[in-house]
């Protein structure tokens, strides 16, 4: 069972994409990390 569920999440700031068609299942005890340079929309995921 997931704790955390999205699916098809499309996410840009004016002309910027940041990302799209994101779909992600975070169950219990899953460790994810998220990484990129700077500007590439870690924080709004």
């Amino acid at each position: 069972m997931n704790i955390l569920s999205m699916e098809n999440v499309t996410k840009s700031f004016t002309e910027k994409m940041l990302f799209e068609q994101v779909s992600l299942g975070i169950k219990d005890n899953d460790r994810i990390g998220v990484v990129g340079i700077n500007g590439t929309g870690k924080s709004t995921f």
